[in-house]
């Protein structure tokens, strides 16, 4: 074993003790700060960069967290493996991010810092924009994901959901009124629009698309103010848009004066550093994105951001003041805290790891039985969720409580087509909250399921 692996494991064996002593309370109360480097490596008697790989080690199995100017901290979840005895129901029905990989210590001493240097802003309003501080360092984070704009068009709203208000109420340059969206799509975007009384039409997106046709159509012939569109990850298909389909959106959306509502909720779980947002193919202004922290932190956040083009940012400002005057400074605050200290990227790099790992733990089930017809169909995804298509006599209701009977709780599309609408009859699984080690055996009844259903063992 190499001197970095022994000091690592070392390391590891300190934590745990630390935990027994403590308790998981004050654990999660005080943290747990590791030796800095030098008093490693005088510890171990070896080189600064040994100690340092030992950290690395660490770091990379998700067992510790750098943040600058600070030093090495233990990841809450210490033991940062999966939950191997898991006794409460298989959940592919729940989107919600995994709670038991929060890093709760860490974000409280977040809001805790953010109170103390942020008393000032407390007892006032903000801008319209946010937290000017954070937007300044959003800039950089959203390079990242491809996404450059100046600082005047980043706009910190009420989540996502106050974002998408604001769109549809405001006037576009292209005197339209009429919103768009995708079948299936975000099962609260179509009563959002006729609650404000604002005119909703759709267009089929299927596993293998979207309605070309029809989509031009409308662009065309409609009232077509701007299309509420998903490119990565879409919910609930899980699908992805490829180059060309993003340029020959973009193409279509300049030559019919229609805008694009970019919501990539799902940056955060992308992989494949090729796959890049509309946003950063638009070259017009055509294209408004949206970004979300509630999946790769939590909901309770409300936290979104919105980035316009310069010929909407002034209009969405002045209706967004009007709405709330600024979105919560302490939770802007305390996100800056939890971005700058690095604590972000890390809690990034965790959930990335996970879902992939859980994700691919589902493809090679899907790939398993290649003779299944709802197997072998299924989009293999990334992010947090797939599909399963049914056939259109499968009795929904019926295989549901049948998987329920059984411990395993899973979810359909139907709420994601208003009524009305032609559906597609689907499982929607989602893996956020299911054990690795679990899938297999969720999957294998899944299938089972619907195997009695598909031969009429109704029993």
């Amino acid at each position: 074993m190499k001197k970095y692996e022994i000091i690592a494991e070392s390391l590891q064996r300190w934590i745990q003790e630390k935990l027994q002593q403590q308790g998981p309370q004050q654990w999660m109360d005080k943290g747990i700060k590791l030796p800095a480097v030098r008093v490693l490596a005088e510890q171990y008697q070896c080189s600064v960069s040994t100690a340092i790989r030992a950290y690395q080690w660490l770091e990379q199995r998700h067992l510790v967290y750098a943040v600058p100017q600070s030093g090495y901290y233990a990841v809450q979840n210490g033991v940062g493996a999966e939950d191997v005895d898991w006794k409460e129901p298989l959940d592919f029905a729940s989107a919600a991010p995994d709670p038991r990989v929060f890093p709760y210590s860490d974000f409280r001493h977040c809001v805790d810092q953010a109170m103390e240097n942020n008393q000032a802003e407390l007892f006032l309003y903000g801008t319209e924009h946010g937290l000017p501080s954070l937007i300044h360092l959003l800039q950089r984070q959203f390079a990242d994901y491809q996404v450059f704009a100046p600082a005047e068009q980043f706009f910190i709203t009420s989540g996502v959901q106050q974002a998408l208000a604001v769109l549809a109420l405001m006037a576009f340059p292209n005197g339209k009124r009429q919103v768009l969206v995708e079948l299936p799509s975000y099962h609260l975007m179509p009563s959002l629009l006729e609650g404000l009384n604002v005119p909703v039409t759709g267009v089929r997106r299927t596993l293998e698309g979207l309605d070309w046709e029809s989509l031009e159509r409308q662009f065309s012939e409609g009232d077509i103010k701007f299309f509420y569109v998903m490119p990565r990850f879409h919910n609930p298909l899980g699908t992805s848009m490829t180059l060309a389909e993003k340029k020959r959106l973009i193409k279509l959306a300049e030559r019919y004066d229609v805008y694009l509502v970019e919501d990539d909720y799902l940056a955060d779980l992308e992989e494949n550093t090729k796959q890049d947002p509309l946003f950063s193919y638009d070259t017009k202004g055509r294209v408004i994105y949206l970004k979300s922290y509630s999946k790769i932190l939590f909901p309770g956040l409300r936290i979104g951001v919105a980035v316009l083009p310069a010929a909407l940012a002034l209009s969405f400002g002045g209706h967004k003041k009007m709405l709330d005057i600024d979105t919560s400074v302490l939770s802007q605050a305390a996100l800056e805290v939890y971005i700058r200290n690095g604590m972000f990227a890390h809690h990034g790099k965790v959930i990335r790891s996970r879902y992939a790992a859980r994700m691919q733990k589902v493809h090679e089930q899907l790939a398993a039985d290649p003779e299944f017809r709802p197997f072998a169909t299924a989009p293999r995804t990334g992010g947090e969720h797939t599909v399963l298509p049914l056939a259109g006599n499968m009795p929904l209701g019926v295989l549901l409580s049948r998987l329920e009977e059984r411990g395993v709780i899973a979810g359909t599309t139907e709420r994601y087509y208003p009524q009305g609408t032609k559906q597609d009859k689907m499982l929607r699984l989602n893996i956020s909250n299911v054990p690795k080690q679990r899938i297999g055996e969720g999957m294998r009844i899944i299938r089972e399921e619907i195997v009695k259903l598909q031969s009429g063992n109704v029993k």
